[in-house]
């Protein structure tokens, strides 16, 4: 049996590769505010605000397969380029070499030489923001362009030592031990060139002081106001790193180079579909539009609540349904196998959403609580698994070992539960599997009826705003979640009937 869960666990792995590829192609194809959001010409910030939009979202790069990953170098010689060429997109690449910082100074100032004197002296200019990060340099040395063109190559002459990965790592390595002003100082002299470590140590770092002085550094050299502030309690810790990690899961080609095999993997790695599967997988799902808090963290709080609500509809389903079916069919053709039919189609008959209202219009004075919203989500599966079960148990009833038990003198109670009921619970077993997922779309409803903050509530109001991120990540949740219940109901399939176990014993076998 064991052998036949771990069979139908791992046939889940392409099951759900094959759910997540089609949920992802399917939220691809919802209309999205950015990509339409007007521009008037020259406006630069507008379009830098745009472009920062476009890329938490990944909607900058190709779906499936990117034929021309970008990093740090790439960015760098386009924006060169566009430069020294004084077109449309020249303003635009300024600004953008100033944002990167010291992450593009190893490959923009050993060819500073090499450009012409009049674009020389703009990339000279454009870089005027990173020295006063970095507190470097006059302002006539920054703003004259003949003067910052020299001030940066002597810069360059006598800095470029310090802009190597393993000077940046010892120095982020004795930053997270003690508190140095001098450490923070060399750190915030390569700018954003330590981004890599910086955020490779937050990851691992779990020191309250050290974070802090981790993520002041960053959003000193980024510009982001997000440090962490000392002494600050578990919970805004988290999210603050959880904010640094999901803003360098967007960024990170910006600052790093891609070396050797990085080269090939980022083919497939920089695509909209490998962003949005491994973010789901590590958590990094990126800030919700709506309100700029982490995805996962949300998720981490509201799936509790509606996992739990329509588990609990579930156990009630089972509990008050089983017994009717039963006892309907155990009563064929009387009273009440016709009493029980008629209330379990009126239940059914009655929206969802009708029930849940009512409960909550008449039933807030009870002071109920957690009650009314799962006996709203419960009604409708209650009564298929009464009407399930009872044309099960119907069945199992007329079947010969039945007639054989009764022949024998077994007493009703046991031919009912030992005999017929074990078999007759099979088909309600594999339905239950169905059910939840269902139960799941009811509890969008009723949570928007009680005003419950679960996962409902909270994509209803991602609907209102638009926020794409939350809505993709809850739609691969439910997906997860229904091939998971599939799977399980599967499972139980093969250890309420024997004949499974058989076959799978015959197979093996074999």
């Amino acid at each position: 049996m064991l052998a036949f869960a771990l069979r139908r666990a791992i046939w889940a792995i392409p099951t759900l590769f094959g759910v997540s590829l089609v949920v992802f192609l399917l939220t691809t194809l919802l209309p999205d505010p950015v990509v339409d959001a007007p521009l008037t010409a020259g406006d630069v910030d507008g379009r830098l605000r745009l472009d920062e939009l476009r890329r938490a979202r990944f909607l900058d790069l190709p779906r499936l397969v990117n034929v021309a990953p970008r990093d740090v170098r790439t960015t760098v010689d386009d924006c060169v380029a566009h430069v020294i060429d004084a077109d449309a997109d020249a303003a635009f690449c300024e600004e953008r070499l100033a944002r990167i910082g010291g992450a593009a100074l190893p490959h923009l100032l050993p060819r500073l030489d090499d450009i012409p004197p009049a674009s020389r002296g703009r990339l000279a200019q454009a870089l005027a923001p990173v020295a006063r990060r970095m507190g470097i340099g006059e302002e006539a040395d920054l703003t004259e362009p003949d003067r910052a063109a020299l001030f940066w190559g002597r810069f360059w002459e006598d800095r470029s030592v310090d802009f190597t990965e393993p000077a940046v790592r010892r120095s982020v390595q004795r930053i997270t031990t003690r508190e140095s002003e001098l450490l923070e100082n060399d750190l915030r002299l390569v700018d954003t060139f330590a981004l890599r470590e910086l955020m490779a140590a937050l990851k691992t770092t779990e020191d309250p002081g050290a974070l802090a002085r981790l993520t002041r550094i960053a959003s000193h050299v980024t510009g982001r106001a997000a440090a962490l502030e000392p002494g600050a309690d578990g919970s805004r810790t988290r999210a603050v790193v959880s904010e640094w990690l999901s803003w360098w899961y967007v960024h990170e080609a910006d600052y790093v180079v891609l070396q050797g095999g990085e080269k090939v993997t980022a083919s497939v790695a920089q695509t909209r579909y490998a962003k949005w599967v491994l973010g789901a997988v590590t958590g990094q799902l990126g800030l919700s539009t709506r309100d700029g808090l982490p995805i996962f963290d949300k998720l981490v709080a509201r799936a509790p609540v509606t996992l739990g609500m329509s588990m609990l509809a579930l156990l009630v389903s089972a509990i008050v349904g089983v017994p009717i079916g039963v006892l309907a069919a155990w009563r064929r053709g009387q009273p009440i196998d016709h009493g029980a039919a008629g209330i379990v189609l009126l239940v059914y008959s009655v929206p969802t959403f009708l029930v849940a209202e009512l409960l909550a219009t008449f039933g807030r004075a009870a002071g109920a609580g957690f009650v009314l919203p799962v006996i709203a989500l419960s009604t409708v599966s209650v009564s298929v698994m009464a009407q399930q079960q009872r044309a099960s148990m119907i069945e199992a009833l007329g079947e010969d070992y039945v007639r054989s038990a009764r022949a024998k003198g077994a007493r009703t109670l046991r031919v009912a539960l030992v005999h017929a009921l074990r078999n007759a619970l099979v088909p309600t077993v594999t339905l239950a599997g169905v059910q939840f997922p269902a139960l799941l779309g009811g509890a969008f409803v009723v949570e928007e009826v009680f005003d419950i903050r679960g996962i409902g509530w909270e994509t209803l109001r991602a609907i209102e705003s638009r926020d794409v991120a939350w809505i993709v990540a809850t739609t691969l949740l439910c997906a997860i979640v229904t091939t998971a219940c599939l799977v399980a109901s599967d499972i139980a399939y093969g250890l309420l009937d024997p004949r499974v176990r058989e076959t799978q014993t015959r197979r093996r076998a074999s």
